[in-house]
């Protein structure tokens, strides 16, 4: 079993630690100028709400998109729990602990497209003892009949093992994504549901060096997002497109490109339940890099604990353009 180390509002295995070094070690690229650049935007998800002062990731939409799932976490990540908050005309509700979730690490929530079960990753013993597992499996929860949530259940079968496994996304058709450290590096693995139970996993084609992480696929199964820090990009870690073709092939991964992606760490990614929208986690900051003046008490309390603090943040983005990426027909 491999400890996890909780970096940018995702998880990762101690073997994959050594990707995640400061930026000024890695080798930034630039957005290749023949790339087509998305029109979106992004800019805070629920500022002052959903995205505080605190640590914030994962977010994960019910169908009618009323309500939301995502993470919060201290700054060492030993407390990560799962929260919900719904919406209230043009803004959300102050965020309340789910129901199963506030004891555990808990992370990665992610809403099935049909809103009957909500999967996630957690470091709860499945043996009914009170020790944490020291790697992460993916557990789910049912919709009850009182329209609430069940007993957390756990995956049974060959999805869980004894690496960690983490950041579960499900298709219309039960398909199901995570990540996983089985094979020695941060990898997105694929397991249809046959029979009400998850196949033995599948190494997507891309995934073969290097680490890819956090997948979330839409939910037609038709393409996937996810972060690296392996492939190049504008910053510590850049979110990447992958489309998926009508003969099962997928295209060579693409970067998103700035504005989405940015000289800071994006990583996290979520879709909205029509997958027009993109929604992912970065610790970017506004303002001067260096301060223009010496601050007074009040001005650094100001930058601690302003929003853009350098903290994990939710963003949202427009990508109903998304299929400028895609070298080929869409499907």
């Amino acid at each position: 079993m491999r400890l996890r180390y909780r970096l940018s509002g995702i998880g990762v295995p101690a073997t994959l630690c050594s990707i995640f070094v400061t930026v000024s070690s890695l080798t930034l690229a630039t957005q290749p100028a023949d790339q087509p650049v998305l029109q979106g935007k992004p800019h805070l998800f629920g500022p002052g709400v959903i995205s505080d002062q605190d640590s914030e990731a994962n977010a994960s939409f019910t169908p009618d998109g009323n309500t939301v799932y995502f993470s919060k976490h201290n700054p060492g990540w030993s407390h990560i729990t799962i929260v919900e908050s719904h919406r209230l005309g043009d803004g959300w509700s102050e965020p309340e602990v789910t129901p199963f979730s506030g004891f555990w690490k808990d992370t990665d929530p992610h809403v099935s497209p049909d809103g009957t079960k909500l999967y996630f990753a957690s470091t709860r013993p499945t043996d009914g003892s009170n020790t944490p597992r020291t790697d992460y499996d993916l557990w789910y929860v049912e919709r009850a009949a009182d329209g609430g949530w069940g007993e957390p259940k756990h995956i049974d079968g060959p999805v869980n093992s004894d690496a960690s496994e983490a950041y579960p996304s499900v298709t219309k058709d039960g398909t199901l994504y995570f990540e996983s450290a089985r094979s020695g590096h941060g990898a997105i693995y694929r397991s249809q549901l046959v029979n009400g139970g998850y196949g033995a996993p599948q190494l997507l084609p891309f995934c073969d060096k290097g680490n890819d992480v956090n997948p979330t696929v839409a939910s037609d199964d038709s393409f996937i997002i996810f972060f690296s820090a392996d492939r190049g990009g504008l910053g510590g870690a850049d979110l990447f497109v992958s489309f998926h073709r009508n003969d099962g092939s997928w295209s060579t991964p693409k970067n998103l490109g700035a504005p989405i992606n940015s000289k800071f760490f994006e990583s996290a990614p979520g879709l909205s339940p029509d997958n027009r929208t993109l929604y992912f986690a970065s610790d970017r900051m506004d303002g001067p890099p260096t301060r223009t003046h010496r601050v007074n008490y009040r001005e650094l309390e100001g930058e601690l604990h302003a929003i853009q603090n350098g903290l994990s943040k939710i963003y949202e983005v427009d990508i109903s353009d998304l299929h400028r990426l895609d070298d080929a027909p869409r499907r």
